[in-house]
């Protein structure tokens, strides 16, 4: 195991937790079949040039396709359920079950569907854009055993 060192603060800063930030706490809005509810930013200070963190989940039903374009990177991770991939840069469509982890590059252009339902984490280099009133508020003051 390799230990990095370097940029580290000698002042100890505690880590924060989202209690209850599940996923059953975000419903899709009237109308909808997909919507992503951003629960954490954070603008990082350890690198040479700054960006946002933020994380959340994306939630998605049966119904239209759901078209994006990237100007921020992406990751998503499959929790549940299927979610199914255009990527318009090559044509193929990709079917994403749980344990599937997909990267988003700035520039990617994809459309995202499925045939049922599914629900993936993701984090994004961008601040926070839709905060999810069910998931503010959250997060843990003390430790506790």
């Amino acid at each position: 195991m390799v230990l990095l060192t370097e940029n580290v603060s000698s002042n100890l800063i505690p880590l924060t937790v989202i209690k209850g930030a599940g996923h059953e706490f975000i419903p899709l809005p009237q109308g909808e079949n997909a919507i992503t509810a951003d629960f954490h930013s954070i603008r990082t200070k350890t690198t040479d040039s700054p960006s946002y963190f933020t994380s959340g989940f994306y939630k998605i039903e049966a119904g239209p396709e759901r078209p994006a374009h990237y100007n921020f990177e992406e990751t998503k991770y499959v929790l549940s359920g299927q979610i199914d991939i255009l990527d318009e840069a090559t044509g193929v469509t990709h079917h994403l079950v749980p344990g599937d982890f997909a990267f988003f590059h700035v520039g990617s252009k994809v459309k995202f569907s499925t045939k049922s339902q599914g629900l993936a984490f993701y984090a994004v280099t961008r601040p926070i854009r839709n905060p999810h009133p069910n998931l503010e508020g959250r997060e843990e003051k003390k430790a506790r055993l």
